[in-house]
Parts: structure tokens; C-alpha cells; sequence
């Protein structure tokens, strides 16, 4: 799981950080001092759980849930009581008073694991997707392919191609292996949309989709293709 801690004291973050290493399945991928770090490294860093402070320099960790574009799991961690009821008004997964007894720390921690474990999705399932101020609600089954962009993933649908926070090899995890495949490490192709394919001179696959999309099947993946589809 995917760890950012935002705090302003340098000594605060140490410690955490410190206490999250007697525990296993973390990565602490980022720490931030303030608001303005807070925003650049969510939208710079796929993040799983942020460790909260908040009382910050330039405003409150309030500030950073409402003006974040993607909020992870959240736990609050101050020297503060007073603001525990609003931190489960903007749906907190828990409030840790300072100094942090590690016992505490690691119950919150295991909370979060279990909420973080993503389950497979139906290519009859609908998902959500929100693309700046443009909304789609599709099926699955609909995604003629996933376009890996950085830490972000473009998905492939028959007249848009809004983006999704997050990166192209979770959402392979969660996907139907039967109807979805990962073409290379830039590509997940819909198998139900391809309408011609052809060897290619990397040895790999060139493959059209329905809908005009050329995609190349890495050379390391061409077998892997051939064993799936092949009787």
C-alpha cells in the first residue's frame, strides 16, 4: 500500500515513517509540509493512504481534501482533538492523536488494508468515471482499450477518452482476464473489439480495434496472447 505522510514537522514525519517500518505492505511514496506539497505530490504520485496532519503552514488538511483532484484513504494525525468529528464529516478513516502510540498506529493501518483491497470487476459491471468536468458511466464490456499516460490511464471508449487517476497496472489487476489483455506495458486491449490482426516485424502482434485504434502486442506478450486464444 502506497503511503504519503503530509505534516510540517520534519521531526513528526521522521517518526512515522520510523513506525510504519516495523510494518509489512507499505511504501512511503511522498511527504509533504504543507498544503500547495500536499496538492503537487497527489497529483504527481498514485496514492493509496495519506497520513494527514492538520494544522499546516498555508491552511489546514481540510484545505487539501477539498482542493485535492483525487482523495485516497485518509488518516488524520494531530495534536488537536477538537477536530475529530469533522474529520468524519469529510469521511476519515480514523483520528490519531499525537504522540502516536505505534499499537494505535497499526490498527488504523489494517483498517486501511482491508478497505484498499480492490475486488475484481464484471465487464457487466458499470463504473464511474470523471474526467475534469465531463462525466461517463459505462459498462465495462464498452472500453475498447486502457492507454497507460504517467500515473494516469486513459480509457478507450467508442466516442471519448476521458482519463482516470490512476495507474494502467492496478486497474490490470482488477479486470476480466477472458475479455481483457495486456498488449504491452502501455496497452490493455478489449479482445471482443479487435477486427484484424497481423504479425508484426518486432515479432510481436498489430492489432485494429473496432473502432479504428491500432495497437501493437509487444513481442514479450505475443505468446502469452497465442496461449490464451489459440484452441
Amino acid at each position: 500500500m502506497r503511503i504519503a505522510i503530509v505534516d510540517d514537522s520534519r521531526l513528526a514525519r521522521v517518526e512515522l515513517k520510523q513506525q510504519l517500518a516495523h510494518q509489512t505492505g507499505l511504501e512511503v511514496v511522498g511527504e509533504a509540509s504543507s498544503v500547495s506539497e500536499a496538492l503537487q505530490l497527489l497529483a504527481d504520485t498514485p496514492v493509496d493512504l495519506l497520513l494527514l496532519d492538520i494544522d499546516l503552514p498555508d491552511g489546514t488538511g481540510f484545505d487539501v481534501l477539498e482542493r485535492a483532484e483525487a482523495v485516497p484513504l485518509v488518516i488524520f494525525v494531530t495534536a488537536f482533538d477538537e477536530y475529530a468529528i469533522r474529520s468524519f464529516e469529510v469521511n476519515a478513516l480514523d483520528y490519531l492523536l499525537k504522540p502516536v502510540r505505534t499499537d494505535r498506529l497499526q490498527k488504523a493501518i489494517e483498517k486501511a488494508k482491508q478497505l484498499n483491497k480492490l475486488q475484481p470487476i464484471s465487464p457487466q459491471q458499470r463504473i464511474f468515471i470523471k474526467d475534469r468536468d465531463q462525466c461517463f458511466f459505462v459498462q465495462v464490456a464498452d472500453i475498447y482499450a486502457f492507454e497507460a499516460l504517467g500515473n494516469y490511464t486513459r480509457v478507450h471508449l467508442e466516442y471519448a477518452v476521458p482519463a482516470i487517476y490512476r495507474p494502467i497496472g492496478a486497474i490490470a489487476e482488477r479486470l476480466d482476464t477472458s475479455m481483457f489483455f495486456r498488449a504491452s506495458r502501455s496497452w490493455i486491449i478489449n479482445t471482443q473489439y479487435i477486427v484484424d490482426i497481423e504479425p508484426s516485424i518486432s515479432g510481436g502482434f498489430h492489432v485494429q480495434l473496432k473502432n479504428g485504434l491500432a495497437i501493437d502486442i509487444s513481442k514479450r506478450q505475443a505468446a502469452a496472447f497465442r496461449n490464451a486464444w489459440s484452441l
